[in-house]
């Protein structure tokens, strides 16, 4: 039954999102701060976020199947992901990106240590719960623009 409950839900997620993205009211402006990067750091960023997205899905899953520690192995190689980023590109970061990625780190640290622990369920899930905050705040506000020279600050 559970299986067939989730089956209903993602159905009704994507034709929610198919409607969406052909509504009359659907804008194609994007506000978003562009932060401008090389394509390699571009390409680097990206790969970093599906790895994080595919650690909040196997953390999803294991807190799903009441699996803290399984939960908490998924989340500790996500902190250090947010270390991988090149000191020329954290030099043009606005000052609220870091602040976001630094609140993020926060979150999946005492999300991996309450799933250590193994203490409290809603807990965790109150961690995960802002871990995905500050993912959806960073991309509501941020985009990389990739440009081919980036000037220096000085």
């Amino acid at each position: 039954m559970p299986q067939r409950i989730f089956q209903i839900i993602l159905a009704l997620l994507l034709i929610g999102a198919c409607s969406v993205a052909r509504s009359d009211s659907y804008t194609a402006r994007d506000n978003r701060q562009p932060i401008p990067v090389t394509a390699k750091e571009h390409n680097q960023y990206l790969f970093e976020m599906r790895e994080l997205l595919h650690n909040l899905f196997n953390i999803h899953l294991a807190l799903s199947r009441n699996d803290f520690k399984a939960a908490a192995v998924a989340a500790r190689p996500m902190g250090a992901l947010l270390d991988n980023t090149p000191a020329s590109l954290r030099e043009r970061l606005p000052e609220e990106y870091i602040q976001l990625s630094i609140a993020l780190r926060e979150a999946i640290e005492a999300l991996a240590k309450d799933a250590e622990q193994a203490k409290d369920m809603s807990a965790v899930q109150g961690h995960l719960a802002e871990t995905m905050t500050y993912c959806s705040g960073c991309h509501d506000t941020y985009r990389f623009e990739v440009r081919a020279v980036i000037p220096n600050r000085k």
